[in-house]
């Protein structure tokens, strides 16, 4: 799904006409929620701002990869069966820190 959305924003980016409608053909198009639809239509139909981003369609690939990156269980099949991934270096100038919890204190009169 991610390689799809990316192709329609690339092809919404540059303007594509003829590769935005085949990708609104293809059978993933059915499941895009009618903004994003609506945004490529107008982008093939020049009825929306010649100078305008695709918002919908990068905002819906952002949630898309969202969620596909959520280590819930519904995912743990499908990365216990992926190949492992080699680690990425560490930044040298900044190290990540983990997260610590900290409670704010706030006082009991107005």
């Amino acid at each position: 799904m991610l390689a799809y959305l990316d192709a329609l924003v690339d092809a919404l980016t540059v303007r594509d006409a003829k590769e935005v409608e085949r990708l609104l053909t293809h059978p993933l198009a059915r499941i895009l929620p009618d903004d994003s639809r609506r945004e490529a239509a107008g982008f093939i139909n020049g009825t929306s701002d010649p100078l305008a981003a695709p918002l919908r369609v990068m905002q819906l690939r952002h949630r898309t990869a969202e969620l596909l990156a959520d280590d819930g269980p519904f995912f743990e099949a499908e990365v216990a069966a992926a190949p492992p991934r080699a680690p990425r270096a560490a930044p040298r100038s900044r190290t990540r820190r983990a997260a610590r919890m900290q409670q704010m204190e706030l006082p009991l009169s107005a």
